[in-house]
């Protein structure tokens, strides 16, 4: 019987670290989708209001949502 407690117990142990895991995945899947929602926002109003699309629009979009991109090189290296 104390061996059957301790398979259960592992079990339960593994299942619990599997759906944190799990959990942790997904939100951060959430906020990728929230920064790119914002982005295809910025650059699909940018484009209704001036008529065109500049890729001086584009970078200044990108600028505004991803905080840090204007501080970074081309390669997303800090700029010093």
């Amino acid at each position: 019987m104390h061996i059957k407690n301790n398979t259960h117990m592992t079990t339960i142990s593994i299942l619990s670290v599997v759906a944190i895991l799990v959990i942790l995945i997904q939100i951060t899947m959430i906020d990728a989708a929230l920064g790119l929602t914002k982005y295809y926002n910025c650059v699909t109003r940018d484009a209704n209001n001036h008529g065109t699309l500049s890729l001086a629009d584009v970078e200044d979009c990108y600028d505004k949502v991803f905080n840090g991109a204007e501080n970074a090189d081309d390669d997303g290296r800090p700029l010093s």
